[in-house]
């Protein structure tokens, strides 16, 4: 059922910064506001860490970041879509014999707890068919993709949104925000990489006509850029930054594309590795791949990703089919990338 309300805020709350991003829909979709704060508003620390495989997040910090975001950008909307980083959200697949459609619901519950490694009372579990499809005949077999998040990490959500008057619309892993900004009409019959390359990890996903079948986190992204730049030219992480966007893997300047192109490379064999398995498993072949994140926005990056994979390459534009007034293109230019999961869970409000 399609919600009511015509503005919606999408909220990815990241490693070490937090995006917002307001739309709303009136003859088509628009941009109204967007805004990026880092975690180095507080001096030090990050809003959320990995601690022993499982997510930490700061609550007083991200509650205090969102409020002077609201109210420094004039946020409207009070209806919020929350993304659950992908690190935090169990992806698994495996396949069913051939079964009706009555009988997948049973069978999935009865593998859930072999596979998640949570109990199935801590977490909230969601699944989809993605190959294969139930036959009253019991000849097809299926793979299931089963997805977890621990009801801890919504919780915690669900508590900094109600501080800041924020009201939970839905919470959603991010690679799902992913296909929703990413993937358009002319993809959908398409095999897609997503690669979303963030401040402290990267996700890899393979979207098969519009449906998510593999996703994979790893930690080699964007601050490893910047920091063997920094470590490399005995330079601040500041001055690291500027020579990653300028510099990067383009060839204006060889030896900075040395430096950064074992960390580059470190991505590339991942989605080589994940390819190869999809064809020897599918028969299927990646047809493109998108790069998202802060970590995509490196110079050359997608040029040099597209030469070593053969394979066409985009930066992320989530911007593409949403207006925006003319005056903001060039910053949207330089930033669109990073705000892709928050676009996603904003456009999540128009989907009926």
């Amino acid at each position: 059922m399609a919600l009511f309300s015509k503005s919606f805020l999408g909220i990815d709350v990241g490693t070490s910064s937090i995006k917002l991003v307001e739309l709303q829909r009136a003859k088509a979709v628009v941009l109204s506001n967007y805004a990026i704060l880092g975690a180095d508003y507080f001096g030090e620390g990050d809003f959320q860490v990995r601690e022993r495989g499982m997510l930490s997040i700061s609550e007083d910090n991200i509650s205090e970041a969102l409020s002077a975001m609201l109210k420094e950008a004039g946020i409207k909307s009070k209806q919020a879509f929350f993304s659950i980083p992908d690190y935090a959200t169990f992806f698994t697949t495996f396949d069913l014999p051939p079964m009706s459609a009555e009988e997948i619901p049973e069978a999935v519950k009865y593998e859930a707890p072999r596979r998640i490694p949570l109990p199935l009372s801590e977490v909230i579990l969601d699944w989809q068919l993605i190959k294969g499809g139930p036959s009253e005949e019991g000849r097809v077999p299926l793979r299931i993709l089963l997805v977890a998040v621990p009801k801890e990490v919504i919780n915690q959500y669900q508590n900094i949104a109600l501080s800041v008057g924020l009201k939970v619309i839905a919470l959603e892993a991010e690679v799902f925000a992913l296909i929703r900004a990413l993937i358009k009409y002319q993809d959908r019959s398409n095999v897609m990489c997503l690669v979303d390359i963030g401040e402290r990890s990267t996700t890899i996903n393979i979207v098969a006509q519009g449906t998510l079948k593999v996703s994979h986190s790893f930690d080699v992204a964007g601050e490893d850029f910047t920091r063997v730049f920094s470590d490399s030219l005995q330079i601040d992480k500041m001055k690291a930054e500027t020579i990653k966007r300028m510099y990067g893997l383009t060839d204006k300047n060889p030896g900075i594309k040395e430096i950064v192109k074992p960390q580059a490379e470190a991505i590339l064999k991942k989605v080589q590795s994940i390819a190869d398995e999809l064809y020897l498993e599918d028969k299927e072949k990646i047809g493109k791949v998108i790069i998202s994140g802060g970590g995509a926005m490196i110079a050359g990056g997608a040029d040099y990703f597209s030469k070593k994979l053969d394979l066409p390459v985009e930066l992320a534009d989530p911007f593409i089919d949403i207006s925006y007034p003319p005056t903001l293109g060039e910053a949207l230019k330089k930033i669109s990338s990073g705000l892709t999961i928050a676009v996603g869970m904003a456009l999540r409000g128009f989907n009926k």
